[in-house]
């Protein structure tokens, strides 16, 4: 089946490209949204809202419960992708639509050669536990991939502390702080006895919790 026609004047969107230097705001918008929905219109594309169509850019307590629980599978979608996955295995995989994953990851999933791409890096906002220096076992919302990966990356190192005791992994950490996205700095916690600390209470309020309940 055929694409249908870009415009009036141009049969494809790249003879609409081509056609004239397209680098005023308009037009730049335009591209943007084509390569988001390389499928529509000019017409389409003008009249589109990307508001309605891309939630990347909303903020972590703007979201409803159900689109914080997509946000996170979106994430999942976007590392997978990262390593080589295509957008169609980790949808599926996920039981989403592709145009679900596209409004949930926005600028973060690009079109080349016929396939989607995930960025390298993304600044979307989720919440993550975190044990903090002073505050202890707390969620923190991060901005960005960076902040995740280096949480990711700390929580498996106390994972694996915690079990044989050894701090060495726990090094690379002092001193490092994170940023929310409130602006507040958290450092990482990384004394070997309050890291027990913390485990043993979480520990202690799960088994309350399941007896209490």
């Amino acid at each position: 089946m055929s694409r249908p026609e870009f415009s009036k004047d141009f049969r494809t969107y790249g003879q609409w490209l081509k056609a004239m230097p397209r680098d005023t705001r308009y037009a730049k918008e335009i591209i943007r949204k084509h390569k988001m929905f390389p499928d529509k219109s000019l017409k389409q594309l003008r009249d589109l809202k990307i508001s309605d169509y891309n939630l990347s850019k909303a903020g972590w307590e703007s979201l409803t419960s159900l689109q914080k629980t997509e946000r996170h599978r979106s994430l999942q979608i976007l590392r997978a992708m990262r390593k080589g996955a295509s957008l169609n295995q980790m949808t599926e995989k996920f039981g989403m639509k592709n145009k679900d994953a596209i409004k949930l990851l926005g600028r973060n999933l690009y079109k080349e050669n016929g396939r989607w791409k995930a960025t390298k890096n993304d600044s979307l906002e989720v919440e993550m536990r975190f044990y903090d220096r002073d505050a202890g076992h707390i969620t923190i919302v991060t901005r960005n991939s960076k902040d995740r990966y280096l949480i990711a990356e700390y929580k498996d190192a106390v994972d694996r502390t915690l079990k044989d005791g050894d701090i060495s992994r726990l090094k690379k950490f002092e001193g490092v702080k994170i940023v929310d996205n409130a602006g507040k700095e958290h450092s990482f916690e990384t004394r070997l006895d309050r890291l027990y600390e913390i485990e043993e209470a979480q520990v202690e309020g799960e088994f309350q919790e399941l007896y209490m309940n």
